[in-house]
């Protein structure tokens, strides 16, 4: 693997959703700085080969898959544990496990799909960063939390509110505990994608096509951008950054 930097070195890190998408490109980054690096994640296939590419890449001492479903408190423990067991401590939480929606007509929603999206994409965090922040309080030495929130939260699409709900939830979230965790010197941020290039999105026909023509730039994100954010962001490079929306969207929120 070749490194970008060794800022990140020493640092023990869990990705949530890391095996595919924007969580394996966080993953990558953050190993290519020196980070050691649990890829909690609930698709096993894809966990396998991402495993596979980062040991193959020379991170094999540095890297742990543990299987997690993030709606199960017992599951992220797990992972955060897993962490701290393997690397001797926890310096960062990345809550990036998230689902998209179809579009569909507010009236037309089911409850079961609205309660599945708000599980996943807010509770889920929850979950995370509630168990990653115990045990950073606990070792005393400060820290990272970082979620993966979204452009929607902050322009909304029509037909996609259960998304936009859970998105939305997640922002203020993190606003209210950068406050909360600003004593224990906790560092608090959102990455904010605009249209990022992941399966789940360029995988809905037209929504690519119809999202460019609302963003300024007419680009569609790469995740190794966003990872270069979160990266920063995570290193000690910014010791005071916290409570803020990390917005890498072409433009999108600015239009």
């Amino acid at each position: 693997m070749v490194s970008v930097s060794d800022r990140l070195a020493g640092k023990s890190i869990v990705v949530t959703g890391g095996e595919s998408g924007i969580g394996r490109s966080i993953v990558l980054r953050c190993l290519s700085e020196g980070a050691s690096v649990v890829i909690a994640g609930l698709d096993e296939a894809q966990m396998s080969e991402t495993l596979a590419d980062c040991k193959a890449a020379g991170a094999d001492e540095r890297v742990l898959g543990v299987p997690t479903d993030v709606t199960d408190s017992a599951q992220v423990q797990t992972a955060i544990d897993s962490a701290v067991e393997s690397f001797g401590r926890l310096d960062a939480a990345i809550a990036n496990a998230g689902v998209f929606t179809t579009e569909t007509a507010f009236g037309d929603w089911d409850i079961k799909e609205l309660e599945r999206v708000i599980a996943v994409n807010l509770t889920g965090v929850f979950y995370v960063l509630q168990s990653a922040a115990k045990v950073l309080i606990a070792q005393g030495e400060g820290g990272s939390l970082m979620a993966t929130g979204s452009s929607t939260a902050l322009r909304p699409v029509a037909g996609l509110m259960p998304y936009v709900m859970s998105k939305g939830g997640v922002h203020n979230m993190l606003r209210g505990l950068a406050v909360e965790l600003a004593p224990h010197k906790i560092k608090v941020n959102t990455i904010v994608p605009g249209l990022a290039e992941t399966k789940p999105v360029t995988s809905v026909e037209g929504y690519v096509e119809t999202m460019l023509k609302a963003i300024p730039m007419n680009k569609i994100v790469q995740p190794d951008e966003l990872a270069a954010f979160v990266a920063f962001a995570l290193s000690d490079e910014a010791p005071h950054m916290t409570g803020t929306l990390l917005k890498v969207d072409a433009g999108r929120t600015s239009a």
